[in-house]
């Protein structure tokens, strides 16, 4: 299980030295959202095991502090946990690979270490986590059809047994070791069915696969065994009967749920979580319930009602094994603003158990009122009775833990009331970012009021001194609002900003580009009661300064909002809603006030803000504003025009149809980058003038024909006004995963080519470059002058303009590449370096040469970062500086000065309130009068060679 790493790809080497790791970078390692938790102790110290899709990781509960993390192989997810006593925690999930899905089963030690694995049978194109059962010596695991025995310390595998042809239709769900032997139950034709398999050899019993006489089951219920593994449990397929079935009898009883459930509640569903001679029941309309299933021949009971939550609040209810056999039951309630817990103790056969009085865990927020999971760990308090921690999942996928508000003072808790600590791992799933510089404060003074005199120092020392003894009086409370604000202040040379990450959990979230600290998060509630949790669109910026503002389109498929935030402190300055669904959303290019297109599925435009003056402005651009769309199947392309009842609607102009069975991916080059050279000059002083179209799409497909033919990757250049394609290629026999960059007349794209030593990852530059006869000689440019970009005929036209020349090379690739992007500074004028996340272990940057890696590239040096999905750049005040955000399911942050910090000034005696040092300087005696002098000599010494060379050139033409 390899991990990830970021790089930045340069000619020279960027490496930070080591006194400056942590200082001018951060790294942020997450876990994502958490589905499974099991609580377990390691000498003295507390641990809860969590699992997401991507990692399985320790969460110490002193502090909320990773403990441990194994991240998983891509294409890999975690469905569930199984604690093993003094051996460790088993996790199951599934593994995709060669397009099925396979189950996969590990066990790892409670210090984190991996144990063994083992990976099932292929089970289709998707299957769910496969089931599990452990004894002392062997453990059971089974995925469709197929039951595997593995050894319970080695996972060596000891048998496998498959379902014969005549019964492939069954899907084994429970399994239950119970003597010499281990029965296998799953669902065949509707019906429960049940495989006798010999617990050392697997084989199977005479009669084979027996169908239990009974009624027909609910397709796609959870069958629940007992922990004392007695009996089995189901929904009948009508939801209306508990059907119970007595392991080694040949039929299965059912109960109504009507005799046993209050009047007028009906069954949802059947929790898969095992109560000890009992099962757990979700309740249509909220509520749940506990059913006892009565020894012998006993009828079955309602042990324990739980009533919906009142309107405006959730509720969980959570169960873990406790003593004697027992569970100990736990409802947590975020009502009135408040987070509330209440247990009972169930005896071995469920009997009704009282509910203890309701202790209150803290502060609830809107994200515990739209839902929450729970999961509860039981342990014996120092008078002799139970406790509890509570591990709390919110809507927003923050982690907490909760316990009574008078333990967490006991245990030092940081949190409110009983929180003790908290864990936003809504990070895990950033989809999109941008860095907005912090407001700078003026911080020295001004030249009026500075007098040179011989002690120039003592004003600051006495400023200082001041500060302290200010500092020394304050209270907590104000101690704690003084840092506050002095986060919030931005510096001279613009490199303290803020990120505004939006998050598939439907949250956003201000991060400092300094420390990777939370300023604020803000959680985005489901747009309507019922409705499933939005999905966010953004951020866009709009205006600069103290007074810039963030827009965040959050849409559901039948309603959209769009919410306005300040960028500094998630302050909500207005929302819209609007009931229907939004096809596109994004932001003029080139407005001023930073407004937005938003298109909705019947083709009309509108805008954000909703003003006569964005109206007005879009309506002026309605001849040259354009956008696409890419689905599946095709690429398509829109005008706007004047809809004949008024407003505004989208036009279909072009479309491009793409590969069947292709997953695509898109990249642009943004319209706010900044561009300061047309030309690339060549060795023999000649100039290539640039490709540079705002309006290129660059669209990479993976295609995997039907009928055994080899696969390909085919990529296109499309102009996205005019539909041209402006180049194609294509890549025989090579798969993905595929990553695109594309900049001011650069694509880069990598992709895996099948060669004879096996697939090998390859890197693909192809630079765009005007395809037509402009004059290239120096003196010619210079006798041109600078172009008007106002005129029309200095205007690029997308109809008209050729095709760019295409200039492309290759390269092997030691690993596979996820992510790229490209810094961006003010003015364009520092050369671009390309940035780039790799799959594998290690750090491994593009060189031009085929040559080894130089290690000084690395820039993320010791931090590992999982599973990237993109890179953001962003300029800083500074030309040589840019920040560079990597995000997937770890966040990192650093500075990258392609060309070396050549514009920082010298250090300078400045007023900086503490705790910010000035920037340190890696040039203090830079020359600027060396440059400009040098600058003048070469301009010079180009214009005098090109009139010799020009001149040789024509003596020669003559003689």
């Amino acid at each position: 299980m390899s991990g990830v790493a970021f790089a930045l790809l340069a000619l020279a080497p960027p490496a930070l030295f080591e006194d400056q790791a942590g200082k001018f970078d951060w790294a942020r390692e997450n876990v994502g959202s958490v589905g499974a938790a099991v609580f377990r102790s390691v000498g003295s110290q507390r641990l809860a095991v969590v699992a997401s899709e991507a990692a399985v990781a320790g969460i110490d509960l002193r502090t909320g502090g990773t403990a441990w993390r194994r991240v998983l192989p891509e294409g890999e997810s975690v469905g569930g946990l199984l604690a093993l006593g003094s051996s460790g925690v088993l996790s199951t999930g599934v593994a995709h690979r060669d397009g099925r899905a396979h189950g996969s089963v590990r066990l790892f030690s409670d210090s984190g270490a991996l144990l063994w694995d083992a990976v099932l049978d292929a089970v289709g194109d998707a299957a769910a986590p496969p089931v599990t059962a452990a004894t002392d010596v062997a453990i059971y695991a089974a995925s469709a059809t197929s039951v595997l025995a593995l050894h319970a310390a080695t996972g060596k595998e000891l048998w496998r047994w498959t379902a014969p042809a005549d019964k492939a239709g069954l899907r084994v769900a429970a399994l239950v070791p119970q003597g010499g032997e281990v029965r296998a139950y799953g669902v065949l034709d509707g019906r429960l069915a049940v495989a006798t398999l010999g617990a050392s050899d697997g084989a199977p019993a005479s009669k084979g696969v027996e169908l239990i006489k009974g009624e027909a089951l609910l397709g796609g219920a959870p069958l629940v065994a007992v922990p004392d593994g007695s009996r089995l449990v189901s929904l009948s397929a009508d939801k209306a009967k508990l059907v119970v079935h007595a392991v080694g009898s040949g039929k299965a009883e059912a109960h109504p749920l009507a005799a046993l459930l209050p009047a007028g509640a009906a069954a949802e569903a059947l929790s898969p979580t095992p109560l000890p001679g009992g099962a757990l029941l979700s309740l249509a309309g909220g509520g749940s319930a506990v059913v006892a299933l009565g020894k012998g021949s006993a009828p079955a009971r309602l042990a324990k009602h739980v009533a919906p939550a009142a309107a405006g609040g959730a509720q969980a209810l959570a169960a873990a094994e406790w003593k004697e056999g027992g569970a100990l039951l736990a409802l947590a309630r975020a009502e009135a603003g408040a987070l509330t817990l209440q247990t009972c103790e169930l005896a071995a056969d469920s009997a009704a158990c009282e509910w203890s009085a309701a202790e209150p865990l803290g502060e609830a927020d809107g994200e515990l009122g739209a839902g929450f999971a729970a999961w509860v760990g039981p342990y014996a308090r120092k008078d002799g009775s139970t406790g509890a921690r509570l591990l709390v999942r919110s809507a927003g996928d923050a982690l907490a833990l909760h316990v009574r508000a008078a333990a967490a003072a006991a245990e030092g808790g940081k949190g409110e009331g009983g929180r003790l600590w908290v864990r936003e791992e809504a990070l895990a799933s950033v989809s999109g970012a941008e860095l907005l510089p912090l407001p700078a404060i003026a911080i020295d003074r001004g030249a009026a009021e500075q007098r040179p005199f011989f002690g120039f120092a003592l004003p600051a020392v006495a400023d200082g001194i001041k500060s302290r003894l200010e500092a020394l009086q304050r209270s907590a409370a104000e101690a704690e609002a003084e840092a506050k604000r002095l986060l919030l202040l931005g510096d001279a040379y613009g490199s303290r900003q803020v990120v505004v990450a939006a998050t598939a959990a439907s949250k956003l979230f201000g991060l400092h580009s300094s420390t990777g600290a939370v300023l604020w998060s803000r959680h985005v509630p489901p747009l309507a009661p019922g409705a499933p949790p939005p999905l966010l669109r953004g951020p866009f910026v709009s205006g600069s300064g103290a007074t810039a503002l963030v827009h965040v389109v959050a849409t559901d498929g039948g309603r959209w909002a769009v919410l306005t935030v300040g960028p500094f402190d998630g302050s909500l300055v207005g929302e819209r809603r609007e009931e229907g669904e939004l096809v596109h959303a994004a932001q003029l290019p080139g407005s001023a006030a930073g407004t937005l297109l938003l298109v909705d599925a019947s083709l009309g435009a509108t805008t954000h803000p909703a003003t006569p003056a964005a109206g007005a402005e879009l309506a002026s651009r309605l001849s040259t504003t354009f956008f696409h769309l890419v689905s599946p199947s095709q690429v398509q392309g829109f005008g706007l025009v004047a809809a004949a009842g008024g407003g505004v609607r989208a036009s279909a102009r072009w479309s491009v149809a793409l590969p069947p069975a292709a997953s695509s991916r898109t990249a642009y080059f943004s319209h706010r980058a900044a561009v300061h050279s047309a030309v690339r000059t060549k060795g023999d002083r000649s100039v290539l003038h640039k490709y540079i179209n705002r309006n290129v799409l660059a669209v990479g497909s993976e295609v995997k024909p039907a009928g055994g033919e080899a696969p390909y990757v085919q990529l296109l250049l499309l102009d996205s006004v005019s539909g041209r394609r402006l180049h194609s290629a294509r890549h025989s026999n090579c798969a993905g995963p595929l990553s695109l960059l594309l900049g001011e007349n650069t694509l880069l794209y990598s992709y895996r080519a099948e060669g004879r030593d096996g697939p090998q990852t390859t890197l693909t530059a192809a630079e765009l470059y005007v395809n037509s006869s402009v004059a290239s000689g120096v003196l010619s440019l210079l006798a041109m002058g600078p172009l008007d970009p106002s005129l029309r005929k200095n205007q690029f036209d997308a109809f008209a303009a050729p095709p760019p020349l295409v200039l492309s090379q290759s390269y092997a690739f030691p690993t596979s590449i996820a992510a790229m992007g490209l810094t961006l500074t003010q003015k364009g004028i520092t050369p671009k370096q390309m940035s780039a996340a790799d799959k594998e272990e290690g750090l491994v940057p593009y060189s031009p040469s085929l040559g080894g890696i130089n290690a000084l590239q690395v820039v993320s040096h010791r931090h590992t970062v999982a599973r990237p999905r993109a890179i953001v750049a962003a300029p800083t005040v500074l030309e040589s500086t840019s920040l560079v955000f990597s995000y997937g399911l770890d966040l990192f942050l650093t500075r990258a000065a392609p060309a070396r910090t050549f514009d920082q000034p010298p250090p300078r005696v400045t007023r900086r309130p503490p705790p910010f040092p000035p920037p340190r300087q890696l040039n203090e005696d830079f020359n600027k009068l060396g440059l400009l002098g040098a600058c003048l000599g070469m301009l010079v010494a180009t214009v005098a060679t090109s009139m010799y060379s020009a001149r040789r050139d024509l003596n020669a033409a003559w003689a």
